[in-house]
């Protein structure tokens, strides 16, 4: 496991962050995520798809006022879900008029394939929505060379999202909300990344993966298996 930074301890200390956040640290492990993509101070950081901005908020406390982070959400999530992304004590788009975010954080909108992705960036992520884009009709193979081609080299991609079964490829990216790692990885790759981790670091054997996130039979939120995967391009 890679060392843990100040910066990060310190950021996901910050009495700032909103509870509803906070609590859910333990199940997502966000100090040793952004240590496997060695987010650092001064960074130009990605968030994609960032939903409520958890984070969004933790990386523009890492990288501090000579980073900056560019935190983004499609057209489809900004609709679909309102009350959640305007939540004035909390929600996505309040959280733009926050000190903390003021400081470093620009936001983005737009769809993924076709969104202007800002240049010169030490790393992006996406949480727990590829599989999402595939039923949504998104051109993922632009998108990734959007991304590929926007990153420094050596730049990193994180990929986290809930495991389907082995071998089902794309089978259930609607009805369970699940991708088949394999398949992430030929669409990443096919544009020039390079795996450099598969983490089992939110792994969870006893996951079935035969039922979506949100079903009952996940007894507590965070726990369905996911796949972590870091890509890089290439220093040439």
């Amino acid at each position: 496991m890679a060392d843990i930074s100040k910066e990060i301890t310190q950021a996901l200390a910050s009495s700032e962050r909103p509870e509803s956040e906070s609590s859910r640290d333990a199940n997502r492990k966000p100090d040793q995520i952004l240590s496997l993509i060695d987010i650092k101070p001064g960074m130009r950081v990605l968030d994609l798809t960032a939903g409520g901005g958890y984070y969004t908020d933790i990386l523009s406390r890492v990288v501090g006022e000579k980073g900056h982070v560019f935190s983004h959400n499609s057209p489809y999530v900004i609709n679909r879900f309102p009350d959640f992304l305007n939540n004035p004590k909390q929600g996505w788009l309040p959280r733009f008029e926050s000190k903390q975010w003021k400081t470093n954080v620009s936001k983005l909108t737009g769809e993924l394939d076709t969104i202007p992705i800002p240049l010169q960036l030490d790393s992006a992520m996406m949480i727990l929505f590829y599989h999402d884009m595939i039923w949504q009709g998104v051109n993922r193979q632009m998108m990734n060379q959007h991304i590929y081609n926007a990153l420094k080299p050596g730049g990193s991609f994180l990929i986290i999202d809930h495991q389907a079964k082995d071998g089902t490829k794309l089978q259930d990216v609607k009805t369970l909300h699940r991708i088949d790692k394999q398949s992430v990885i030929s669409e990443l790759t096919a544009v020039g990344f390079k795996l450099e981790k598969d983490s089992n670091l939110l792994s969870h054997p006893e996951d079935a993966r035969d039922y979506p996130f949100y079903s009952d039979k996940v007894k507590q939120r965070d726990q369905t298996d996911r796949m972590v995967l870091k890509f890089v391009k290439p220093v040439e």
